[in-house]
């Protein structure tokens, strides 16, 4: 339990005056020459050497680590508990401890003494407004010697690390579907699978090594085996963080991180293959998978991304055309003049394509407040039912209600 450490020791008020009133009176023993001045004097000096061999002995056994309980992952804005480990692996027994930790900020915790070989666990809350990686500590555990004269605390430089997971809303009616949708179905996308669905009569242009011959045998007409599609469905989520301007508005970008986690979410919990594409500076992607460690690496990516892009969305979605799956999701929040032509190709290939649109002109000027904004969000409309025109279905996002808007519920944490 816990790493090296090194040890500060500094004397307490108590301390100090213990010193000074020594070095005094033998000062005084030494101009007056009084015997029993000296005795008092080398007595308080004494005091002093004792309660640093003891303190010392007493801190040395001081061990620390902390720990998130086990399973736990931290959503921004959403409360957790990390446990906070104390044990004294020497014989001797230790005063009251005081832990210094930085939770990020600095949180002071007190401990009743520890015994020789004693365990303690102080369990601490978290709270993390915003999603990222955090770094918590170093933390420094401090004790007395038995006389109150001095303080010895011993600095853990050890750090952990914690990634904080965008907020997450529940999309109970988002137009996402999986695989076996419908039995038979065809399209440049369609596949057919392994799966027997039925019977049917046999139709021009069936193929004949589907013919069930036991069928025609026994009635004297064709029919064939039906086979569901292929399933299941892969959906790309593609998260437009271009650069807007100087400056991104935060909440803008944290509602379109939202919605990413969101439609991830919900594709894990539908278990169907995902993978994320994000149109930032260093254009982060991860592959296709629908299993827990393919989730969180996805979450993780979420959690550190910034609107640091060039490209616009429908350039960065082109640009992995061939590994779309056969389903996309596309979180629009900048001007993307050329989305709609994009949706039109990616439909005519074979994908179902669903935009997300945030409404990046609530986030910057107030409802209501004028020409400008109804100019605003009459081009904003337009640019809507462009992007419906191209064969998308739409949802949108707008300020202050947020990612909430597209369900209408809110659920906080992950899968």
């Amino acid at each position: 339990m816990g790493g090296a450490s090194r040890l500060a020791v500094r004397l307490t008020a108590r301390g100090w005056q213990a010193l000074l009133v020594g070095l005094l009176v033998l000062f005084v023993a030494r101009l007056i020459g009084t015997t029993q001045f000296h005795q008092l004097a080398y007595a308080l000096l004494a005091l002093t050497f004792v309660a640093l061999v003891l303190g010392w002995a007493s801190s040395r056994g001081l061990r620390f680590s902390r720990a998130l309980p086990p399973g736990v992952r931290i959503t921004a804005g959403s409360p957790a508990r990390i446990m906070l480990l104390l044990s004294n692996d020497s014989r001797f027994g230790s005063s009251g401890v005081c832990l210094t930790d930085r939770l990020p900020e600095p949180r002071v915790f007190e401990a009743p003494p520890l015994k020789g070989d004693e365990t303690t666990t102080i369990e601490a809350s978290l709270s993390f407004a915003k999603r990222g990686v955090y770094e918590l500590g170093p933390a420094g555990v401090g004790v007395t010697d038995p006389f109150g004269l001095m303080r010895f605390v011993r600095r853990f430089g050890e750090k952990t690390e914690v990634v904080v997971y965008p907020e997450v809303h529940e999309l109970r009616d988002f137009p996402i579907r999986g695989g076996n949708v419908e039995v038979g179905a065809r399209g440049s996308r369609g596949q057919r699978g392994d799966e027997f669905a039925g019977l049917r009569e046999y139709r021009r242009g069936d193929d004949r090594r589907h013919i069930h011959w036991k069928s025609v045998a026994r009635t004297g007409e064709l029919y064939v085996k039906e086979f569901a599609v292929e399933a299941p469905r892969r959906y790309a989520v593609a998260l437009d963080l271009r650069r807007d301007g100087l400056r991104a508005l935060e909440a803008e970008v944290e509602d379109a991180v939202s919605v990413a986690a969101s439609v991830l979410t919900r594709l894990a919990r539908e278990r169907l293959p995902f993978r994320l594409v994000c149109a930032d500076g260093a254009g982060n992607t991860t592959p296709f998978g629908s299993g827990e460690a393919s989730y969180w690496a996805a979450m993780r990516l979420l959690a550190t991304a910034r609107a640091d892009g060039a490209r616009r969305l429908g350039q960065a979605v082109l640009a992995e055309e061939d590994g779309l799956g056969e389903g996309v999701v596309l979180i629009s929040r900048t001007r993307n003049e050329d989305l709609p032509a994009g949706v039109r190709r990616l439909r005519g290939a074979g994908l179902s394509v669903v935009v997300v649109a945030i409404a990046t002109h609530t986030y910057r000027t107030p409802p209501g407040t004028g020409g400008a904004a109804q100019s605003r969000e009459a081009e904003f409309l337009r640019f809507v039912d462009r992007v419906e025109a191209a064969g998308a279905a739409v949802r949108v996002v707008s300020h202050p209600a947020g990612v909430a808007t597209l369900s209408g519920t809110t659920a906080r944490g992950a899968v």
